[in-house]
């Protein structure tokens, strides 16, 4: 028995994501019900986890009265529910991006401090064990003095619902873990966005962002026939390959100098730095997510994550 046995929880929304919130509380907690304005859907989900359906998210927060909540619902929806959950003294966690616009995700925070009740924004990449390994990296000075962040989030179809953004739905997780990984959040960016599909408003995307100390450029895109997650750090005394995808780290250590004769062959063995793989313990990133929601849940409001959380909503929509 672990834990979180006799935590009873609950999700609001369960189609592609909120569907892995269902099951990952139904291994480690007490899941007591699940809620989708989709009944087909819900009813199936219901019955897959053994628990208890409802059409009407409000109704089974007050029947069910769970410990905790999931609010997986399209982000349109995000405000209002995260809302009712909140002045119902239901510590929250939220998929990414926590709002719709900027204005809702603040008065989202204002609710959460009133309230007292502790709320989390679904970032899952921060609970990565190749992210985690790599913030401890550069911390400890692994790599030297950080020059520049480079992620390549691209492929590989674009979501069925109406003016989707690739940077948005995309982006935003990088962006995230960019700010993360350097504790600060850039002072200016670009973003060159193109429109490819008909029912998107952005399905490509380079973002150029200028940090205080160092630069971050995050490419994006539903266009990629193969579906990429990468992220790659250098530093004065090395470079980092991250693979979101697979949880591995690459180190690359600084090049020596040496001249050449002119041979092109050598040439190019000259240039190839050596490199080890650093070993990562893989983990499920929402598992460990939920799992620090729920060690967090009674908690105070984290207002730094959450600011964390806006400033990151206000890049990608700016």
């Amino acid at each position: 028995m672990n834990s979180f046995s006799k935590v009873r929880t609950a999700v609001i929304g369960v189609g592609n994501m909120g569907k892995n919130h269902a099951r990952v509380y139904h291994d480690i907690s007490t899941l007591c019900a699940i809620s989708d304005s989709n009944q087909l859907l819900g009813k199936k989900i219901a019955k897959k986890f053994s628990t208890k359906y409802y059409a009407d998210y409000k109704e089974m927060l007050d029947r069910e009265k769970p410990d905790v909540v999931s609010v997986v619902v399209p982000t349109p929806y995000h405000k209002d529910v995260v809302q009712q959950c909140l002045v119902r003294h239901i510590p929250t966690l939220v998929e990414k991006p926590i709002a719709l616009t900027v204005s809702e995700a603040e008065h989202m925070l204002r609710t959460a401090l009133d309230q007292k009740m502790y709320l989390l924004v679904g970032h899952t990449e921060r609970f990565n064990p190749a992210v985690v390994q790599l913030k401890s990296y550069i911390e400890h000075n692994k790599i030297g003095r950080l020059i520049s962040l480079l992620a390549i989030r691209v492929g590989i179809s674009p979501p069925l619902i109406p003016h989707a953004n690739v940077l948005v739905d995309l982006g935003i997780h990088d962006v995230d873990v960019f700010n993360y990984l350097l504790e600060e959040f850039p002072t200016q960016q670009y973003a060159s966005k193109q429109k490819i599909f008909e029912h998107t408003d952005a399905d490509s995307c380079s973002l150029h962002l200028t940090y205080p100390s160092c630069n971050g450029v995050i490419i994006t895109n539903w266009v990629t026939p193969i579906k990429i997650r990468r992220l790659y750090a250098t530093g004065t005394d090395g470079f980092i390959e991250l693979d979101y995808i697979n949880q591995k780290l690459t180190f690359y250590s600084k090049i020596v100098h040496t001249v050449s004769d002119g041979n092109f062959f050598e040439f190019i063995s000259l240039l190839k730095s050596p490199k080890k793989e650093l070993f990562i313990s893989k983990k499920e990133p929402l598992k460990e997510e939920i799992c620090y929601f729920l060690t967090h849940r009674n908690d105070v409001p984290d207002v730094k994550m959450l600011q964390s959380s806006i400033e990151a909503l206000k890049i990608v929509t700016t």
